[in-house]
């Protein structure tokens, strides 16, 4: 297949949506890569309808495996991405001394390690044609964390570090990381809107080499 490949990691209803409606316009194919092979087959329609391409891989983010066989895939049935959406986390309730250490690494294994991993997937590609878009959707929570969703808060801010760390290593080799960091809640027809987020997706995406911004922050 010619087209270009966004992979979107953590396709949803929300952001993971309409970034893929937002690069799909742009006439990339969209890998969409979830838990939920119904709700895959179901964007795969959707996206369809719009004359978008998209194919589905079922994956989890939390495990190391399932993250690099659906990477696999992708580039079996496609090719390798040229953009990679990370847009998984885990939203659990509790306070920061009430925290379970157990699941706080379950959720940061998602949150942030699945991050690092399908980064690693994608990377080896992008080194090698000197570009390419590693982009990952942040929250407020990293910048002012919220005691009541602790866990939450932690994977944003471990991962807004993360982020900023790729994007100093890998910036002079002509690819771009950059985090999206919404602060608040999507609300259609608002400032944050998931169509305005999914254009600042694709903001970064094209920003040149030499210009390349680390973060954009939504409010």
């Amino acid at each position: 297949m010619g087209s270009k490949v966004c992979a979107i990691v953590g396709m949803g209803s929300g952001v993971g949506a309409a970034v893929a409606r937002r690069f799909g316009a742009e006439g990339y194919c969209v890998a969409m890569i979830s838990r939920n092979a119904g709700k895959l087959e179901r964007y795969e329609h959707e996206l369809a309808e719009r004359g978008v391409t998209a194919q589905g891989f079922v994956a989890d983010a939390g495990s190391d495996e399932s993250i690099l066989t659906a990477f696999d895939a992708v580039r079996t049935s496609l090719q390798p991405p040229e953009v990679l959406v990370f847009n998984a986390s885990v939203s659990r309730e509790g306070a920061p001394s009430a925290l379970d250490p157990e699941a706080l690494a379950a959720d940061l294994r998602i949150g942030v390690l699945g991050a690092l991993i399908a980064t690693r997937a994608v990377l080896p590609a992008m080194r090698a044609s000197g570009r390419g878009s590693l982009l990952f959707s942040g929250g407020g929570l990293a910048m002012e964390p919220v005691a009541a969703v602790a866990s939450l808060s932690a994977q944003k801010a471990a991962l807004r570090n993360l982020v900023f760390s790729l994007h100093q290593e890998l910036s002079p080799a002509g690819v771009h990381a950059a985090v999206v960091t919404i602060a608040g809640v999507l609300r259609e027809g608002s400032l944050l809107d998931a169509a305005r987020v999914a254009d600042t997706f694709w903001t970064l995406h094209v920003e040149p080499a030499g210009q390349f911004s680390r973060e954009i922050v939504l409010s």
